[in-house]
This record gives structure tokens, sequence and C-alpha cells, in this order.
């Protein structure tokens, strides 16, 4: 009664007037269940069993007898399965039938095995919901299901060998749910999963949302349905709805994205949306969400028409097909399970070079790449190898090493080569906001393309232009929005630095430009030479990685200013400098700077001014190949303490100022008077007053204990003079850095602890030691 009661009362969560679960077929469960658990006392746990599962077999229809094994495999499938129609208790009967013998005896095996006689025996929890998604799902189907559920057997077989436990657990909670949403791409049979034991007698088993595809047929088939689509697009007769429909079953690696990727999956349905909407020329659909006052203008859409019928060339099969697919799948390698498990040692920052790394070494796990054209593959390949951020190229964190690079990838395949790397850039970018709305583009408006329009230029450049050529035109267009004037003979540089700082008009631009200007002058040289640096000719090229961020956080916050932002970019500058000094390898042609911490400190440094300067900087280096990666860390002063120097800094330091020279007088007299005394006693003692003798020899002192005495304390004089003028050195403020320190204790970084330039050798090996080792 109990039990009947918990089983009645199991959905009362979604309503409490009457039982939602016990209807008639539940009650006829139940009471098949009841009637066979009465004869318990009489029975054997295994006859009992057995007669639940001959009461389901004469309800579907099915034949059961204990001594034919796979009879009893069937029927227990059906129940597992929960069907309650004899058709599809066939449809049950018909797919075991359908394995292959081998399979057939195994899942019979593991089926049979009760716990009592053949150990050990696996529960499958949720095996039911699982089996229940697979045959409501048409994607899947019960022979898959039976395929993958014979996997899972023999993979928690191999999990828990050695076990001395009866019973054994799994569960297929994640497995269940895959099979729900599953589309039908390729088979579901191919499911790769893990095993995870949790417990000593319990596992779960995570599917992995890749599957593998080796076989040509599958391969022909999702080539025929890419094809298609790219056909309905040409023809400009399909809409949102049905593409998004016929996308899905034309790329099946849009089910890889997990719950946790939602922001990367939605981008990447934006980016094919998009590309949508500019092969079909659907000027409409692609400006509907943006703001009126922003929106894309009917000219810059005729540009990118006109661009694309004269410049891209997408105007076949092939090519729309090769740009879908990669839209498709240009976000995997942002999916942390996917990259970890086929390009281990790469991060997040790395995920195009990762994703190129799959694509060459494991393409089967991509089958839409796999089914495309050597040409294209190869294009995709490279034009995901040279790791190019477009972003970080409009806003010149880039340097010309990086064009170079994209120029050697993209020169084999010519000039439609270059057109495909352009257009999947535009395309990507479009596709931006998808996570925001797949309802047009929200991206690519008028300021957008406006913004973007010089870049994608300077890329098309390449196909005549030396990369340093390219890169150059493009910052002196940028600069040219902003600047009134080109004020010195460092103009590279400061184009660049107006790139960095988002400049777009000449009040901004004049803002970093009066920066730059009020620099020290050997500062401003260290500064433009770090700049204009390409990593061709003038090696390395620092790439400046949240550059923009510093710029824009010093500008916004009053305590800070762009001076002193730059200030501080050159002291990172000297230590990348020394770095590369210490290290006996050849330069590379491009050095990365990650500089987030810093913008982050721009930003919350207090409103003392100088703060920001007071804090020490560490640089750590790491090497990814040919690659350097320079990290900055940011030490940042007490505000305590700084509070204190400021206001210790006026009268006060005067005073204690005056005392020390008092002191270093008498300790530099004391010294003198030891001394020459001393060498009196040694070269003239005549000359010494014949009291004074007298009254040496009367105390009993022995004339060369004195001298040596004497002697001994001129050293002591000396070298406490010499402490107190190193002392006075490190107390005092530091200019170079802007670090106020208290004018007898140095708080801001130890003795020799200068965050600024070192100005002696003691100095300068606390340098290394402290911010760069």
């Amino acid at each position: 009664y109990c039990l009947f009661a918990e089983m009645a009362a199991s959905m009362g969560p979604q309503s409490l007037d009457g039982s939602l679960y016990m209807n008639e077929v539940k009650w006829g469960d139940f009471q098949c269940g009841w009637e066979a658990m009465m004869h318990l006392e009489k029975e054997s746990e295994q006859d009992i069993y057995n007669r639940i599962l001959y009461r389901r077999a004469e309800v579907l229809g099915l034949s059961f007898t204990t001594s034919q094994p796979e009879s009893y495999a069937i029927v227990r499938l059906a129940c597992l399965c929960r069907v309650i129609e004899p058709s599809r208790g066939k449809k049950i009967e018909e797919a075991f039938a359908e394995l292959k013998p081998e399979e057939r005896q195994a899942l019979t095996k593991y089926l049979r095995m009760d716990g009592l006689t053949s150990k050990p025996a696996f529960i499958l929890c949720e095996s039911s919901n699982f089996l229940e998604n697979c045959l409501s799902n048409g994607e899947v189907g019960v022979l898959p299901a039976l395929k993958i559920l014979l996997k899972v057997y023999v993979a928690a077989e191999k999990e828990f060998r050695g076990s001395s436990r009866a019973v054994l657990t799994v569960r297929l909670n994640q497995l269940a749910v895959f099979a729900k949403d599953f589309g039908g791409s390729v088979t579901f049979q191919d499911l790769p999963f893990d095993m995870i034991r949790n417990k000593e007698s319990e596992a779960t088993c995570v599917p992995k949302m890749w599957i593998p595809v080796t076989n040509q047929a599958v391969l022909n088939e999702l080539a025929d349905k890419g094809k298609q689509l790219a056909k309905s697009l040409l023809n400009g007769n399909i809409s949102d709805r049905q593409f998004k429909v016929a996308m899905q079953k034309a790329f099946p690696e849009l089910s890889y994205f997990p719950v946790g990727a939602e922001v990367q999956r939605l981008q990447t349905y934006g980016a094919m949306l998009s590309a949508l909407w500019l092969i079909c020329g659907q000027y409409e659909a692609f400006i509907r969400q943006q703001v009126e006052e922003e929106q894309l203008s009917k000219q810059s859409w005729a540009w990118i028409q006109e661009w694309m019928k004269e410049g891209v060339k997408i105007l076949n099969e092939e090519a729309v097909d090769a740009t879908l697919t990669f839209m498709a799948i240009h976000a995997l390698g942002k999916i942390p399970e996917f990259r970890d498990e086929l390009a281990p040692g790469f991060d997040a920052q790395s995920h195009d070079v990762a994703l190129s790394h799959i694509l060459r070494n494991k393409p089967e796990v991509v089958p839409s790449f796999m089914r495309l054209p050597a040409k294209y593959r190869n294009l995709i390949i490279d034009s995901l190898s040279v790791d190019f951020q477009f972003s970080q190229f409009l806003q010149a964190e880039n340097v010309p090493a990086n064009l170079e690079m994209v120029k050697e990838q993209m020169a084999p395949h010519g000039d439609e080569g270059f057109a495909f790397f352009c257009f999947r850039i535009f395309v990507q970018m479009c596709g931006k906001l998808g996570s925001k709305s797949l309802v047009g583009s929200v991206f690519m408006t008028e300021p957008q393309f406006q913004r973007f329009r010089p870049g994608l230029d300077a890329l098309q450049n390449l196909k005549t232009n030396e990369a340093g050529m390219a890169y150059n035109a493009f910052l002196l267009l940028q600069g040219s929005k902003a600047l009134s004037r080109f004020a010195s003979p460092e103009h590279q540089a400061l184009a660049r630095l107006l790139c960095l700082g988002s400049a777009s008009d000449h009040a901004s631009g004049d803002a970093v430009r009066k920066a730059f200007d009020d620099l020290l002058p050997a500062d401003k040289a260290s500064l433009t030479r770090w700049l204009i640096a390409d990593g061709i000719t003038n090696k390395p090229g620092y790439v400046l990685c949240s550059a923009p961020d510093l710029l824009r956080n010093a500008q916004a916050n009053p305590a800070v200013g762009l001076t002193d932002a730059l200030t501080m970019m050159v002291r990172v500058q000297e230590r990348c400098d020394v770095a590369n000094s210490m290290t006996l390898r050849p330069p590379s042609r491009k050095v990365y700077v990650h500089l987030n911490d810093l913008a982050s400190w721009a930003q919350d440094a207090g409103a003392v001014m100088g703060e920001f300067k007071q804090a020490r900087l560490e640089v750590r280096s790491e090497d990814l190949g040919d690659t350097r990666v320079f990290s900055v860390q940011v030490i940042r002063p007490k505000r305590s303490g700084a509070a204190k120097n400021q206001h210790g800094s006026g009268s006060g330091s005067c005073a204690c100022a005056f005392l020390r020279c008092l002191v270093q007088l008498f300790i530099l007299m004391a010294m003198l008077a030891t001394g020459m005394f001393a060498a009196a006693l040694h070269c003239f003692p005549e000359k010494i007053p014949r009291a004074a003798m007298v009254e040496i020899d009367k105390a009993g002192v022995s004339r060369h204990r004195l001298m040596y005495a004497t002697a001994g304390v001129s050293c002591l004089m000396f070298l406490l003079l010499m402490l107190t003028c190193c002392r006075r050195r490190c107390g005092s403020s530091c200019e170079e850095c802007g670090s106020v320190r208290s004018c007898c204790n140095c708080r801001s970084a130890g003795c020799f602890g200068c965050s600024g330039r070192a100005g002696t050798l003691a100095c300068g090996y606390s340098r290394l030691e402290f911010d760069l080792i």
C-alpha cells in the first residue's frame, strides 16, 4: 500500500488535483508487479522477475521462454522502452533481429545478468528515458539506440573490471537528454562517450557531442545537403526559418555546443544568417533590428554587394557552401571540452590555431569540413593558422608581422583566397552580436561599417603591397580622421597610438597627441621605437593586447590621465627589452604583451595624484613555439602608505633632511679625525705632542694597539657614511617612476626596489630580480 501511495503521488509537484500518475496503464503495470510480489514467499527472485516479463510479453504479443535467452532480452528491452502497444513491441523485436549475431549475443548476455548467478548486474538508471527518447526521435530510432546501449554495457564492464560488487549502477541521464535533442545529420550509433566513475559502484555515461564520421556515404549525403542549401541561397528562395532548419541538418557541428557555450552557438547562428542575408541581397532583413539613427546606409549596402560580386566573386555553389561551412565551424575552438580533448596544450586565446590543429590531425570529428573539396579544406586551415584577430588589427594592437603572416599564408591561394579570407571576417563580424538577437545583424551598423572598411581595404591591399606598406597606409588613414596636424617626426608611432586610443575626431586625437608630447624626450624615443617595430625589418614587433583598454581607462580616470599611462607603457617596454636581452634565442617576429592587469589598475587607481605610477610592475614571459608572450602584473601600492607619504613629503622631509646632513657631517669628521690620528701614530709618531704621548703611556695602552683601534674606528665610520648615503638615495622621491616615499623610510619597494629606471648597479639588479624574474 505504501508503495502504491508513493507512486500515485509521484507527480504531485505538477498538480494536487487527483493523481496524475496512476492512470489505467500505470495501474496495470503496478498490478502486474504487485501480483508477482505476492509469490515471493513461495518462488525464487528469478521466478518472480520472469513472471513480470512473461506478463509484459503477453500484453505486447511477444514470445517469452526462459530457455530462449534472446526472447528474454527482447521482452526486457520492451519493458525498458515503456512500450504498451504490440506494434511498438514488434519494432523492438525487429530492431534486435537486425543486430549482428555477435551483437545480439553480447547484448543478451548483459541483459540477463541478474546479480545472483551471473555477476555483476548493471542497473542503467534513466535507461528507460534514453530508449523512450530514441524511439520518439525520428532521427535516432531503435537500432542505433540498441547499439549505443551495448557500447555502454561494454564500457561499464571495462570500467568496473575487478569489482567485487554484485550490482553496479550506470547513470544515463545526460545520454537521455542528448538522444532527445539529437539532429540526424550523422549516425547516432557512432556517438563517443566517456564512462566517468563517481563512486566505488557507480559511474556516469557522459556523451561527447562531436561524432567522428569516416563513412563516405554519410559524407556524400552531407555534401549533397550543403550544396542544396547553397543553391537555395544563390536562387534567393529561402526564408530565415527554412534556412535554420536546413542548416541544422546539413551541419552536424551546430549540435556540438554545450550549455556553457550558448554565446558561441548564437554567434555562429548569427554569422550563418548574415551570410544568408548578404548572399540573397536581403537589405531590410539585415538592418531590421538596428537603431534607426545608426542603420547601415543603402550606399554602404550597395558597396558591399558590389564588393561581393566583383571582389569576393561568391557566385557558385562550392564557394557558398565553403563559406557556410566555415561559419558553422569557426567557433568550435572556443569550446573548452572540444579543445582540451582534441588539441591539448592550446589555451582559449589560441582557439583558431587549436581548430586548425584539429582539422589537420582529426578532421573526422568535423564532417562538414571533411566533405569539402581539398582546395577549400586547405584554404580554411590556412585562414585559421594565421591566428589573425581583425578587431585587434582595427585598434592597432597587431603589428605588420601579423599582416605578413596573412600574406604568406594566403598567397598560395591567389586572389580567390584573399577574397574568401576577407569575406569570412566580414560575415563573422556581422554575426558578432548574435547572442543579443538573431533578427538581423545588430553589429554591422553604419558607424561600425565605416570603422571596419579601412581595415578591409588594408587586407585587400596585401594582394599587391608589402605588409609594412599596407599597415602604414592603414595607420595613416585612421590617423588622418583624428589628427588636425602631423605634430612630430614620430607620426607613425602617434598614428598607432591614435588607433590604440580609438581616437575618431580632432578632440580625442589632440588629447592623445598632447600626452605623447608631454613625455620626456628619452621616454618618447623609447616608446616610438617600441610602437614602430614591425616584426619584419625591426624585430620583434609588439602586439599590445588590451592597450586600448589601458588608454581608455586612464583617460576616464582624473587621477591617472594619458601621460601617466604612456609613461607606464615605457616602463613595460624597458622590462620587455631587458627580458629579451636575457635570452639566447633569435628574436621572434612578434611578441604579445598582455596589458589587461595594467588597464584594470588604470581604472581603479585612487584620487591621490601619482598613485598610479607608484605601482610596481612584474613582467613574466612565456614562449609558445616561435612566439613570446609577456604578461604584465601590477603590484599595487598600499593606499594608507601612499597617503602617509603624500602628507609627509612637505615640511617633515626638510627637517629630516637637515638632521641627516648633521649626522653625516659628524660621521665624516669622526672618520677623518680617527684616520689621521692612526696615520700619525704609524708614520709620524715624533710629531705627536709629547704631553699626549705621556698620557697614552700613563694609561698603559700599547701604541700599536691604539693605532689599530683608531684605524678600525675610522673604517667603521667610513662604512656608516656609505650606508647613510645609500639610505638617502633610496629614501628620495623617484622622479622617473613617480613613487613618493618618506625621507627616512622607503615604503614603496624596499631599499633597492626602485620601480623606475635603475640609477645604480644595485638598483639595476633589483629591477631584474623583482620586476622580471
